[in-house]
């Protein structure tokens, strides 16, 4: 399988190219600097140099691809640039008369506050501002399903593992300033996932696509999340990396008010309450997240963080 990767030199982005390519697949990854790209050579692994805002620069190359994974986004004008990205993807994976397939990244956030009751796949959408355009660009990939292309859309939870994500900047704030910094209480819960196993669902979620088990699926059903159960609190997340890396289990907590002011509709997504499960993921790609829960394990994360992993 050919598999063209946007966003393929960001931190997910560049695990999932990589993983994509050690499972046996030629890859093509979308880049917008070629310094970025080729730090990661290899044979069967191709690089375009294009901008997700300019169809002209990647619509060829998707097109001469089997799969398609949308992980690139410009969150200086995200709605707009994804809108773009989505519409010239899908009309690349429609171009010919074989069976392609076409994967878009979307993400839990997509379901505001989730309340006591965990959120599956089929649970509705109440997204705040700030992702609203996911949702609805995960319609709009659902419903361009055809006998010939597979639409699907993977929901991740917040990643962490390596050096990039959002919980790794509490090993940083940890590590340069003493405590991590959380917003608001840190009573919400944050749904994770470990990079690697997010990596593993793409994989899985790729050659599965032409099973009868995806096929059997209704077009709008094709949703998979990515998370690991269970959900965890801000605060014993941020705790847990405090201690792993070595300082005091003290966290300093920003209060919401003043996080907006400074981080505008971010903040509000940083304290969303969240509860979120990937029952289809597990039934339909036999999914086994490797890693279930960031503070049981942030003492190994920690010093993968360290290592630059």
């Amino acid at each position: 399988m050919k598999v063209f990767v946007t966003g393929a030199t960001g931190y997910i982005g560049r695990a999932v190219l990589t993983a994509i390519h050690r499972a046996g697949h030629s890859v093509v990854g979308l880049a917008r600097e070629k310094e970025r790209a080729v730090a990661t050579p290899g044979p069967g692994l191709e690089w375009v140099i294009g901008n997700l805002r300019d169809a002209r620069t990647y619509a060829y190359e998707a097109s001469s691809c089997d799969a398609i994974v949308h992980l690139g986004a410009d969150m200086s004008s995200f709605a707009t640039v994804d809108r773009i990205s989505v519409e010239t993807l899908l009309s690349a994976a429609a171009k010919g008369e074989t069976k392609k397939v076409l994967v878009y990244t979307s993400g839990v956030w997509v379901f505001g506050e989730t309340g006591e009751t965990a959120a599956d796949e089929d649970s509705p959408l109440n997204p705040p501002p700030l992702v609203a355009a996911r949702a609805q660009h995960e319609e709009l990939v659902l419903a361009a399903a055809t006998g010939l292309l597979t639409t699907a859309v993977v929901r991740s939870g917040i990643v962490y593992g390596g050096r990039g994500g959002i919980v790794s900047g509490f090993f940083a704030d940890a590590v340069s300033k003493g405590r991590p910094t959380v917003v608001g209480d840190g009573n919400n819960r944050w749904a994770g996932v470990y990079l690697g196993d997010l990596c593993d669902l793409y994989v899985r979620l790729l050659e599965s696509a032409f099973s009868p088990a995806v096929q059997e699926l209704a077009p709008g059903e094709r949703v998979f999340h990515a998370v690991a159960a269970p959900a965890e609190t801000v605060s014993s997340i941020a705790r847990a990396a405090s201690r792993a890396a070595g300082q005091e289990d003290t966290v300093h907590y920003w209060s919401l008010e003043e996080a907006r002011e400074t981080l505008g509709s971010y903040a509000d997504a940083l304290a969303l309450d969240q509860d979120v499960v990937s029952k289809r993921s597990e039934a339909v790609l036999g999914w086994r997240p490797r890693i279930r829960g960031f503070v049981p394990n942030a003492p190994d994360l920690f010093e993968e963080w360290k290592a630059g992993a």
